[in-house]
């Protein structure tokens, strides 16, 4: 398995300054958030995502995925207005060309959640037609597509693998899977052995964070209550040889080399033991 982590974390430094950073602190990748001040939108001419890629590729940095801004941002792929909801597909197929530019082997999905008043049902039919929009527009591409299995303060529409393999099997395009989330996980009612199991060779990424069980802390491993040793066993069980993606919360924003350097070296140590 290989490391990496999200530029998200680095939110008060220039992306080109957290990619620095990430390959310092001996990452084998680095996933690029589509927030500001990072790659949003049409912040980056051509040009600009030219030269970010050719900064990754002389840091020898890969970019397993692109981290489109959707929590708490102003997107919702369910939404049951139509201009919200368009405007939110336009944001991913901005984020796929900014993906591809960049070299990323994957976009995420990030579910929505219904609206007051808006039946569940309802959502979930807008969520899989976005779907849908955004996995035809991204066949121009030789990128994968993923969702998210998320906790219940995130969405109410998937939240477990299972979920997530509902939806795919929906929309029906190849190169779509999931990528799991330990912090997720943990504040789910499905256990890693199920979602691992029913991911299957659809797994695409983990994300690794933790937290106490009660709330989405994004905490360093072994800060919180997730079995990271039990769970990277089980990873190799499954055969999953793809990215550990670190995603650390706001708290480290203000000072973040001191934690992606500790993230860096408990998640080789959880390997190494695996070994």
């Amino acid at each position: 398995m290989k490391l990496s982590t999200s530029t998200s974390v680095y939110v008060n430094f220039p992306v080109d300054e957290a990619v620095r950073r990430v390959a310092r602190a001996g990452f084998d990748g680095i996933d690029i958030w589509g927030g500001r001040p990072h790659v949003y939108r049409q912040d980056f001419d051509a040009q600009q995502l030219a030269d970010l890629r050719r900064l990754l590729e002389s840091m020898g940095l890969r970019v397993p995925s692109f981290m489109p801004a959707f929590f708490r941002y102003p997107y919702n792929l369910s939404s049951p207005n139509e201009i919200v909801r368009q405007d939110s597909i336009d944001y991913m197929r901005v984020s796929i060309d900014n993906a591809a530019a960049l070299g990323a082997e994957l976009v995420l999905i990030v579910p929505g959640r219904s609206l007051h008043g808006q039946s569940k049902q309802d959502a979930l039919a807008r969520l899989i037609k976005s779907v849908r929009e955004v996995c035809t527009y991204a066949r121009r591409y030789p990128l994968r597509l993923a969702i998210e299995a998320v906790n219940q303060y995130v969405s109410d529409l998937i939240n477990s693998a299972a979920a997530a393999c509902q939806v795919i099997d929906q929309v029906d395009y190849e190169r779509l899977g999931i990528v799991l989330d330990t912090g997720h996980i943990n504040l789910g009612e499905e256990s890693m052995e199920a979602a691992l199991s029913l991911a299957g060779d659809r797994l695409y990424q983990v994300h690794i964070n933790d937290n106490n069980g009660r709330h989405q802390q994004n905490r360093m491993p072994g800060e919180g209550t997730f079995d990271f040793e039990r769970f990277l066993r089980l990873l190799g069980q499954h055969g999953y040889n793809g990215y550990l993606t670190a995603e650390l919360g706001w708290e480290y924003t203000l000072d973040p080399d001191p934690a992606v350097q500790q993230i860096a070296r408990v998640l080789q140590d959880l390997i190494a033991a695996r070994a």
